[in-house]
């Protein structure tokens, strides 16, 4: 089983781990590492570096075809000026940043941007295997947009596409005043300037407000979106009247969007992040909140939230790591394609875990 795991790296020193060739900007340590795991055995074969020299590289999503879409979820310009640390350096930035980048399951990324994917705080990515779009979240405070981008080649993203925004017809503001299972129509408006991610106050919300000016509709904190059963299921990890998180699924077969789920409290469920479908039929959903135990949580088809799984990581020297990581966030999780092996993310001290069965009947 071939694993393709992010490093959401901002400011660490020493630049890019990975060889010139799988580099995009040499003064950058975020990036990917490739890792193949023995299923049967159970152990990690190896693993290397497959892309650097990016910045926070927050989720993305597995194409058909057999490639990962690594986001970067940050906006910075070529020769903007960035303090880093508490030491007064300020870094001018070499390229820009805040793009979609393809690294194959074999050998290195070429780390070129898929700049038709537009610059802004990208969170994650799934592909139709259909049609071949693509759609991607917006990790944006207060003000987010659900997106897709239109191949103009199916399956050969570098060949560029249409980057549009999500509009509900007749709903601008789906952050908050919405109920479950009451579809809108949807329709998408485009993103003329998909390169200009800086605002005019030298924010990043520059993608989101050309949209929101076409006529698109406002969520808040888009996470993780996934594609299953004719839907593309997304996460806004903040929305809702309790502003504990919604679970959205857009249907591309009749231009719909509806809520799913909505929590009603933070005990229920808080801040949903990543999402992924079991092949056995439930959704599981990654936790980043700020209670003092994070979950995986499972969702049935009709709505229904059951616990899964909780963290117990305190560590006392194992690997050189101490302390009580119960509270650390989820990072995002994954099915091996036989389904017997599900492999999450624990975010810090930043380790993946291997789950195995056997597995019993249910929804996970």
């Amino acid at each position: 089983v071939t694993l393709v795991r992010n490093h959401e790296i901002t400011e660490d020193p020493g630049g890019s781990f990975a060889p010139p060739e799988g580099t995009f900007d040499p003064d950058c340590a975020g990036g990917t590492v490739t890792l193949r795991f023995d299923a049967a055995a159970g152990r990690l074969v190896d693993m290397r570096a497959s892309l650097s020299g990016t910045l926070v590289n927050c989720a993305g999503g597995v194409t058909p075809w057999g490639t990962w879409l690594s986001c970067e979820e940050i906006v910075l310009d070529k020769g903007q000026k960035v303090p880093v640390g508490d030491d007064g350096y300020v870094h001018e930035m070499k390229e820009s940043h805040g793009f979609v980048f393809e690294v194959p399951a074999e050998g290195l990324s070429n780390a070129r941007p898929l700049l038709a994917m537009g610059q802004f705080k990208h969170e994650a990515a799934c592909v139709d295997p259909g049609t071949g779009t693509v759609y991607l979240t917006e990790d944006l405070d207060p003000e987010a947009g659900f997106y897709r981008m239109v191949p103009t080649v199916p399956g050969q993203l570098e060949k560029g596409g249409r980057l549009q925004m999500l509009k509900a017809h007749g709903a601008p503001d789906l952050r908050t005043g919405r109920r479950v299972r009451r579809p809108l129509k949807a329709s998408w408006v485009d993103i003329d300037e998909p390169g200009r991610g800086r605002d005019a106050d030298g924010g990043s919300a520059g993608i989101v407000r050309q949209g929101l000016a076409n006529g698109g509709s406002r969520f808040i904190r888009l996470e993780g979106c996934i594609f299953g059963d004719g839907r593309v299921y997304f996460t806004s990890t903040s929305g809702g009247d309790a502003g504990c998180g919604q679970l959205w699924a857009y249907h591309p077969g009749d231009s719909t969007i509806e809520l799913v789920f909505e929590s009603p409290h933070e005990s229920v469920l808080d801040y949903p992040d990543n999402i992924i479908l079991s092949p056995r039929g439930g959704l599981v959903i990654c936790e980043d909140s700020d209670q003092v135990v994070q979950h995986l949580y499972g969702l049935t088809p009709g709505g229904g939230l059951f616990p899964f799984c909780a963290s117990d990581v305190q560590l006392d020297g194992f690997r050189g790591f101490s302390g009580d990581f119960r509270g650390a966030e989820w990072a995002g999780a994954c099915f091996s394609p036989d389904g017997k092996w599900l492999f999450a993310n624990i975010y810090d001290p930043g380790f993946t875990v291997a789950i195995t069965g056997p597995w019993r009947d249910g929804l996970i």
